[in-house]
């Protein structure tokens, strides 16, 4: 490698990690902020992108408000992106914005500070606030300032280099890239770096592991052909590919309520208006359709129409409206092959969603929310969020999963237990009001103790409260016991 393109190579080091802690802003890939042109918030569109292989990822951060376009409404997707265009969309979307502002406004009223910068930060035409702050920070180390070419395209290598240590894959560091740091690690940040690259002997030992690392994360895998082409320069489709796949793997943070995940229940139409019924683990959740909606599936463009009985990630406008939805799984009518009763210990919803249900034998069982689970109290969705421990449940699971559940509509009685026989047991009083005074089958319950542990059969003598269905509430003798929990 000659020393211009090592030069070049070592022109990014590092950048502040609150990155990972990002609350997504404006990204701007090109010209100053006067030139740009905001799209109305309610569509995406973009002139150049038909038949383009990134189209899903550019509309979905569109989507989001994460990019925006040039003033004629294009993307220019294959256009390289240069190494001040990247400081600046990272720098920006790091919410420096006001940082980089204060320290403008500090160089201009002090001569010393202006002379200072001019010795440390090269003159650019526009995001000359973000480039300074970049190099006041360290996040950019500049070996000769004035010989820094801000508008040369940044190479995969250069923006690897960023993103490892920005994302803390690798620890940032002073040192000069390429120095064989981390060289011999056959881990980082909890992620086996079990993957090479058949072009890894273009870089320096060193910049092997920063690439490595971001394949073992899954940010940037390289080709089919088992490269990486570190030297190859990057265009803004690619760019706008690793900042989707950041979003994916949690490693930027989206607005609350603007992006969703679950089974599209129901498309309304109504007035030339459309509403989407999205089921989620939160429960149901209606959202208006907005005009020119994105739909793909598999990357390609798919039918909105056709959406229904489908798990899709979608994501809502600033106007709440839907913008663009991915089709990810279709739902399967296969029959639920186990049932289980018992009632809810925990709930707990997020990137894995589960329920622990104590069975009717009082043992916990760990069931994971299948994609389109839904629970139902009489025969209204609900929200799984809203289960409380105690909840009795009717579960249905197919493939270790659940499907649907059921709340049960329970009562509870207390009393002595007066006498016991083979199929009865009797409470001390009898029969009062619409209170039962015995039950059948009491030895199909579970017995617990006041803690709700599992515990040996019940005794005459005994004070309990026994939790049980009513199925007919005018009539006697229908009563089924769930629950013994003995009280004294």
């Amino acid at each position: 490698m000659d020393k211009r393109a090592v030069k070049q190579d070592r022109f990014l080091h590092l950048l502040y990690p609150v990155l990972i802690l990002l609350v997504l802003q404006v990204i701007v890939f090109r010209l100053p902020a006067a030139a740009l042109a905001a799209l109305p918030g309610s569509t995406v569109s973009f002139s150049d992108l038909e038949g383009h292989w990134a189209r899903s990822h550019i509309t979905r951060l569109a989507a989001l408000d994460a990019v925006k376009g040039n003033p004629d409404h294009t993307f220019k997707p294959d256009q390289q992106i240069s190494r001040l265009e990247t400081v600046v969309l990272l720098m920006r979307s790091g919410g420096f914005t006001a940082e980089a502002e204060q320290l403008a406004r500090i160089r201009t009223s002090s001569t010393a500070g202006a002379k200072a910068a001019q010795n440390t930060t090269p003159v650019v035409p526009w995001g000359q606030q973000y480039l300074n702050l970049a190099v006041h920070k360290g996040f950019l180390q500049l070996d000769n300032p004035s010989e820094f070419d801000f508008d040369a395209p940044a190479t995969r290598l250069e923006v690897a280099r960023l993103l490892a240590h920005a994302l803390y894959l690798l620890p940032p560091s002073t040192a000069g890239a390429g120095t064989g740091e981390n060289e011999n690690s056959s881990s980082i940040a909890g992620f086996a770096l079990d993957k090479t690259f058949t072009d890894e002997y273009l870089v320096q030992p060193g910049d092997r592991t920063c690439l490595r690392a971001l394949a073992a994360a899954g940010i940037m895998s390289g080709y089919p052909d088992g490269a990486f082409r570190p030297l190859n320069y990057l265009t803004r489709a690619e760019m706008t590919v690793i900042l989707s796949q950041l979003v994916d793997q949690g490693w930027i943070k989206i607005a609350d309520g603007r992006r969703l995940t679950g089974l599209i229940s129901k498309i309304n139409i109504a007035k030339s208006a459309r509403e989407l019924e999205l089921i989620t683990p939160e429960g149901l959740q209606k959202c208006k359709v907005a005009q020119g909606v994105y739909c793909y599936g598999s990357g390609e463009e798919a039918d909105f129409e056709q959406a229904v009985d489908w798990r899709a990630e979608v994501i809502l406008n600033s106007s709440k409206q839907v913008l663009w939805v991915n089709l990810l799984q279709r739902k399967e009518t296969a029959p639920a092959v186990e049932k289980i009763r018992g009632s809810v210990k925990s709930v707990a919803l997020g990137r894995e969603n589960l329920l622990v249900l104590s069975d009717s034998n009082c043992e916990n069982r760990i069931l994971f929310l299948d994609w389109d689970a839904v629970v139902y109290k009489k025969d209204a969705l609900q929200s799984f969020a809203s289960l409380k421990p105690g909840t009795f449940l009717d579960v249905e699971i197919n493939c270790d999963k659940i499907k649907k559940a059921n709340v049960l509509e329970v009562k509870t009685v207390s009393g002595q237990i007066e006498k016991l026989d083979s199929k009865r047991l009797f409470l001390k009083g009898g029969l009062s009001g619409s209170k039962p005074g015995w039950f059948n089958y009491y030895d199909r319950a579970r017995v617990v103790d006041k803690e709700g542990d599992r515990r040996g059969d019940v005794q005459v003598g005994e004070t309990v409260q026994i939790t049980y269905l009513d199925p007919f509430p005018k009539e006697i003798d229908d009563e089924i016991p769930l629950e013994i929990k003995v009280t004294k």
